[in-house]
C-alpha cells in the first residue's frame, strides 16, 4: 500500500496513477497530522511526499519519517511532474526498498545460522563429553543421546539452508 500525501488537485490522478502503474492500491491524505494517523494504523510500502507540503511546514518530514516505519520514503512534486514521472519514481523506490529488504534479510540470516552454528556445535561437545563419563546412569545417558541427536538435526538444517 502506498501512502500518498499531498495538497495538490492532481491527488486523485495521481493515486488512481499509482494505484494503476505499481500495483498497489494507494491513499490519499491531505495533511501531516492525517498522514501520521494512517501510517500508525497500517503498514505502509511507499510514503509519496510532495515537496510543496514540505515547504509549507519544515517539521512535517521529520514527523513523517518518524512515523514511516517501513514504508520507503520518495520526495514528489506534483506541481512540477507528471503522473507518469511520479510512477516511474515509485515504481523504482518499491524496487529499492525490496531489494534492501531481501539483502537485510539475508545479512539477518546469515548471522542468525552462523550464531547457531556455535551454539550447535557446543551443544555436540558437551553432550559427548558428558556421555564418555563412566559413573553415568543409563537414563541420564538416554536423555543427553537424545539432546546429542536433535543438535545434530538442527546443524544439518543449518548447513543445508
Amino acid at each position: 500500500m502506498i501512502l500518498l500525501v499531498t495538497t495538490s488537485s492532481r491527488a486523485k490522478e495521481c493515486a488512481a496513477a499509482l494505484a494503476q502503474g505499481t500495483g498497489h492500491k494507494t491513499q490519499v491524505v491531505t495533511s501531516v497530522p492525517q498522514a501520521v494517523s494512517k501510517l500508525q494504523a497500517a503498514e505502509y510500502d511507499g510514503l509519496a511526499i510532495d515537496q510543496s507540503l514540505l515547504e509549507a511546514d519544515f517539521r512535517a518530514l521529520d514527523t513523517l519519517l518518524n512515523h514511516a516505519g517501513m514504508a520507503m520514503p520518495l520526495y514528489i512534486n506534483l506541481a512540477l511532474h507528471s503522473s507518469e514521472r511520479v510512477v516511474r519514481e515509485v515504481q523504482v523506490a518499491l524496487r529499492r526498498a525490496a531489494k534492501e529488504k531481501a539483502m537485510a534479510m539475508q545479512t539477518a540470516e546469515r548471522v542468525l545460522r552462523n550464531q547457531l552454528r556455535g551454539e550447535v556445535t557446543g551443544i555436540l561437545l558437551n553432550s559427548e563429553l558428558a556421555l564418555r563419563q563412566k559413573s553415568l546412569s543409563p537414563d541420564i545417558a538416554e536423555r543427553i543421546q537424545s539432546v546429542r541427536e536433535l543438535a545434530e538435526k538442527m546443524r544439518s538444517h543449518l548447513e543445508i539452508a
